[in-house]
């Protein structure tokens, strides 16, 4: 207790000048040590086998498109200055964080929004995906500061968010679905349109920065690998075959396969329904005795195009004659997307160890980490393990309860259609359960409570709320369109 006192209470101790200066530290500096401490614990930003195919394809200049070709370009940008991936992570993470406190400037003051930021940034089911370079992670920074940019006063603000919001698409494929809601319900091009008027041109935005996108990845690829057909299109057709009651025989399946390259001629079906793991689809193509096609999951040899034509008409016939059997299966996989049948997700705290680490050294990236590094991803891991705070399955109740408390918070309501959108997605695109699929359903998630319990709190006490400058009433959630302190030194703030 004596050391407690002199260390804390006393006024001229180490502990109470620290608190006092945390106290009265700028924005920007609460929002740079939340920063530091990412980078801290990632330096010089941890990678995978996806990592590396983005690295590889942009030091060699020959773009597929198993990967948005347009990391390729960002990653040849970044080591124009740096070399290897922290260039990158630099980008993912402080567009995220810049966003996030622009976000949060709608309900706080300049000090409190960085707090707030700051807290989010470092809750680790939010920061734990930052501290690997993945297009997922570059994705929620870049749809992040998008909606920052959209929630803007200036018109040059907002049509930047566009910007980012494109480069979100960009980065990955299925950012659509993230998208949509938030473009629909918060870009306005300018104040004071009818309501109509105002989502017709939002609704046209949104699918010119998705087109745009897709065009823009279109023409940066050099050697399209169709690698639809080698993943999601061969898992569609185990995963609904595997859930068929009856076992189809040898020459039946051998019909349906005709011109695929099947390896498997016997007992194919009973193969089939071994082979199955809502888990994970790499089996089908990679197991070494029961693999049942030998097709391309990387590289730059595509499948020939009559045994990818075989896939797609026998993908096609199998769940039109199979519609309940498919619909089964993929309520497996979503389970195991959702982590509904076990409370830790995969894919969370990834290993300091590399799985391939002859990727590494051909890339010249190092694979050595600090004691620091190396402790603090066992704190992480422990925290995986024994708290349930990962498990998606939690966030998407939370934001069904949280929805219907959005009527006077359009703001609000489009981060969270955001996520659940984009999660709902996962139920016919999700080729496996990984947490980072469901990263952005979190982020958003979180941001809803922490808005939603401030301005609640704020209003329990008759402080006035600001509406935003041209926001109008939405007519579907009939309500104010969010809210900002318009004087950050007005009294009804929340600090």
């Amino acid at each position: 207790m004596w050391i407690y006192c002199v260390a804390v209470r006393s006024p001229t101790s180490v502990g109470w000048r620290v608190l006092r200066a945390l106290r009265t530290a700028r924005p920007r500096v609460i929002l740079a040590v939340g920063w530091l401490y990412l980078i801290l614990y990632a330096y010089p930003g941890q990678m995978t086998t996806d990592t590396f195919d983005h690295l590889s394809e942009s030091r060699a200049g020959i773009y597929t498109d198993g990967h948005p070709p347009a990391l390729n370009v960002l990653w040849k940008l970044c080591e124009y200055l740096i070399a290897g991936p922290f260039g990158v992570l630099v980008v993912q993470s402080l567009a995220f964080l810049l966003g996030l406190y622009a976000v949060m400037r709608r309900t706080f003051s300049p000090r409190g929004a960085a707090w707030a930021a700051t807290a989010l940034f470092l809750y680790p089911p939010i920061m734990m995906p930052f501290a690997v370079v993945w297009k997922d992670s570059l994705m929620a920074g870049f749809l992040m500061l998008g909606v920052g940019g959209l929630l803007d006063d200036r018109r040059s603000r907002r049509l930047a968010g566009l910007a980012a919001l494109f480069l979100a698409s960009a980065f990955r494929y299925n950012a659509f679905g993230a998208t949509l809601p938030l473009v629909v319900f918060l870009f306005e091009l300018r104040p004071g349109l009818h309501w109509l008027k105002r989502y017709a041109i939002s609704l046209t935005a949104w699918l010119a920065i998705t087109f745009a996108a897709f065009t823009v990845n279109a023409r940066l690829t050099d050697t399209p690998m169709h690698f639809w057909h080698s993943s999601l299109a061969v898992y569609d057709i185990v995963g609904t075959l595997s859930y068929v009651d009856r076992d189809l025989p040898d020459a039946e399946l051998e019909q349906l396969f005709a011109g695929t390259d099947l390896q498997v001629h016997h007992d194919i079906h009973a193969t089939i329904r071994t082979l199955f793991d809502p888990r994970d689809f790499m089996p089908i193509v990679t197991d070494e005795k029961l693999a049942l096609w030998h097709l391309p999951v990387y590289g730059q040899t595509p499948a020939p195009e009559a045994q990818r034509d075989a896939i797609g008409r026998a993908w096609k016939e199998i769940l039109t004659t199979y519609p309940g059997a498919y619909v089964e299966y993929r309520l497996a996989v979503m389970a195991e997307v959702l982590s509904l049948t076990r409370p830790k997700p995969s894919g969370v705290v990834q290993r300091r160890q590399l799985q391939r680490p002859e990727f590494a050294y051909s890339q010249a990236v190092p694979t050595g980490w600090s004691k620091l590094q190396n402790r603090l991803t066992y704190w992480m891991s422990t925290l995986w393990k024994v708290l349930p705070i990962y498990v998606p399955w939690l966030y998407v109740v939370l934001a069904l309860i949280l929805l219907p408390l959005t009527r006077k918070h359009r703001d609000v309501f489009a981060l969270l259609a955001s996520g659940l959108v984009i999660e709902s997605s996962l139920l016919v695109l999700a080729p496996s359960p990984d947490y980072r699929y469901s990263h952005w359903t979190v982020i958003c998630t979180c941001i809803a409570i922490v808005t939603l319990v401030a301005r609640r709190a704020r209003g329990s006490r008759g402080q006035p709320s600001a509406v935003v400058a041209g926001g109008g009433e939405h007519p579907a959630l009939g309500g104010v369109a969010g809210e900002r302190p318009v004087d950050p030194g007005a009294p009804g703030l929340v600090a």
